[in-house]
């Protein structure tokens, strides 16, 4: 009994070793692993296309620059939707600064001077210096940095996915190959029961995403919202996002448009909208349209967003869902981690076991 419960001690710490060492190693390793798990989205998007070029007769290769080209057309879209709204809020963060130290001026004086003393506390600048002098110049330097952050990844990103696109299809056959007689088999097992759930959540949450963006953007121009193609750029992000994304993709329409134009009540009626609209897609079409559940609870969902966030950032955080849901279905396989699992999981104990 004593070796037993030695061993499962052993075993358990072990364990917990390991997953703090392959963290340490995915946070230090970010900038190479973001564009690679990029690209594996990518990849599960354009697949059903790759397969049907093949099943039409045609060669790999002709797939392969369809999908370059598919791939290559959506990155320099975003990369223009990007650069178009850095050269915006260049030239629009005076006035919006101007417009934000008036209504902090306004607070500072119903709340007798509280608020500049604590701009002078923490900045050392006053209401309006410090909005119009640290805030604009730290925001557009960073909208700078973003960009020419993402066209490197992008690039890295579209390198990944040519190899993807060119050994996927093998990839399954190869580890059966190189690891007879081992557990590879459980994987490819898991992998496969695993694979169309996450395969379908992907492709019908990119769709509806993308239509919640278009419509919002719509929306927003037909109020003359200022930066409405950038901020449906980050409502297509924040669509991923569960629970806290659609209050976001709110919130920052409302804001910029009320900033805009110092017209709440049309900015309350953009945000009630969009309100209807988050709510009309995503609790309403989009789970009909899912037909699936990756069975995760609500309590790891919302740790998975902040930890992948953490972790990768903006893509971890989109991809935060699936990449629990892999690694629940691997640890439902091997006794050791399956306890861990069922707590990972929203179905009652009993139908878990």
């Amino acid at each position: 009994m004593r070796d037993a419960s030695s061993t499962r001690n052993i075993s358990l710490s072990t364990l917990v070793l390991s997953v703090i060492a392959v963290a340490a190693v995915m946070y230090v390793l970010r900038s190479i692993l973001v564009p690679f798990m990029l690209a594996g989205f990518l990849t599960i998007l354009f697949k059903p296309l790759v397969q049907w070029f093949r099943k039409k007769g045609m060669p790999t290769w002709v797939g392969l620059i369809i999908v370059l080209i598919i791939s290559s057309s959506i990155l320099w879209g975003i990369f223009a939707i990007l650069a178009t709204g850095v050269d915006q809020i260049i030239v629009k963060a005076p006035e919006y600064a101007n417009r934000v130290a008036v209504i902090i001026d306004q607070l500072d004086r119903s709340t007798g001077g509280m608020v500049s003393t604590y701009l002078l506390t923490n900045s050392g600048a006053g209401s309006g210096q410090f909005i119009s002098q640290s805030a604009a110049v730290d925001m557009v330097t960073s909208s700078v940095d973003s960009v020419f952050s993402f066209l490197s990844d992008g690039v890295m990103t579209i390198l990944y996915l040519i190899f993807m696109v060119l050994g996927g299809e093998q990839f399954a056959r190869k580890l059966e190959k190189a690891f007879r007689n081992t557990h590879v088999h459980d994987l490819i097992d898991v992998y496969a029961s695993v694979n169309n759930k996450v395969i379908r959540y992907l492709r019908v949450k990119t769709f509806f995403s993308f239509l919640t963006a278009l419509i919002s953007w719509i929306v927003m121009v037909s109020f003359g919202v200022d930066f409405a193609a950038l901020i449906a750029l980050f409502i297509f992000i924040l669509d991923y996002l569960p629970n806290i994304g659609s209050a976001f993709a709110v919130l920052i329409p409302g804001s910029v448009a009320a900033l805009q134009t110092a017209n709440v009540p049309e900015a309350l009626l953009i945000m009630v909208i969009l309100t209807v609209l988050q709510n009309l897609i995503g609790n309403v079409i989009e789970p009909k349209m899912m037909s699936i559940s990756l069975d995760l609870s609500p309590v790891v969902i919302l740790f998975s967003l902040f930890f992948w966030g953490w972790m990768w950032g903006v893509v971890g955080m989109m991809l935060s869902i699936p990449l629990m849901a892999i690694l629940k279905a691997v640890m439902e396989h091997f006794p050791v981690t399956k306890p861990i699992a069922i707590l990972m999981g929203n179905e009652s104990p009993e139908d878990a076991l």
